[in-house]
């Protein structure tokens, strides 16, 4: 990718943070930086070009990161570009509100630019995959902390599940999942891991109650027969990217 430009990345940020010497250093790994100062300003970007990924730093205070992440969000233009929210501060409290507020994605800073641009390729592919969901009538049955459980599997991407139920589990947790697809003999098997606990809310009626899983590694020819399946059975609606 060296010395050709392939994504667009938007900054908001105190734009003399980003210095001619940075922008020039992600445009060496294929990124261009359109930096914001102010949200009018990005949003006069975001309506003149094309922009694949919108970073926004938390603790630039003339910015409420988490209310123009919200208000992008409910745009019917911008709400399919992922939003990376960053921040000095690491306490759980910062992330979560992060995520609540829709970030796709929080990344603590500093970071190397090249383990940044690294985590952004990663969630450009993901939410490629994850837009590809189908909705599938169905049970899982999983095993976590020692125990073998079973419920409804709420929808489903190549790289990820949603199961619906009351129950609570700890994010980052390990689960081993095993569930049938239609048309398909053998189950699919894959360890995962716990990304987020949903529970509804008034705010989001759409959604529904259950723990977001991660698919980590499939077993078999599963994550083969799984791609089969969803590249035939996909759903335009992309309720995914608010677990995953």
């Amino acid at each position: 990718m060296t010395g050709q430009t392939s994504m667009k990345m938007l900054s908001i940020d105190d734009r003399t943070m980003t210095t001619d010497l940075d922008r020039a250093g992600y445009r060496k790994m294929g990124v261009s930086v359109r930096p914001a100062a102010t949200y009018d300003e990005a949003t006069k970007i975001l309506a003149s070009e094309e922009i694949d990924i919108i970073v926004v730093n938390m603790d630039y205070k003339p910015v409420d990161s988490t209310q123009v992440t919200k208000h992008l969000k409910t745009m019917e233009k911008y709400k399919a570009i992922p939003i990376v929210l960053t921040s000095v501060q690491t306490s759980a409290k910062i992330r979560n509100s992060a995520l609540d507020a829709g970030a796709d994605l929080f990344v603590e800073q500093p970071l190397p630019r090249q383990y940044f641009i690294e985590k952004i390729k990663q969630l450009l592919e993901q939410k490629t995959r994850t837009t590809e969901r189908v909705d599938i009538h169905g049970h899982a049955n999983f095993a976590i902390n020692g125990k073998q459980m079973s419920c409804h599997i709420g929808d489903l991407s190549i790289s990820g599940i949603l199961l619906t139920t009351d129950d609570e589990y700890e994010s980052g947790s390990a689960i081993t999942l095993e569930f049938d697809i239609p048309g398909q003999k053998k189950a699919i098997k894959v360890d995962g891991e716990i990304v987020r606990q949903i529970k509804f809310s008034s705010r989001h009626p759409d959604r529904q109650t259950g723990i977001g899983i991660r698919f980590v590694k499939f077993h078999g020819d599963s994550e083969k027969r799984l791609e089969k399946y969803i590249a035939t059975s996909t759903n335009s609606d992309t309720k995914m990217q608010y677990y995953l």
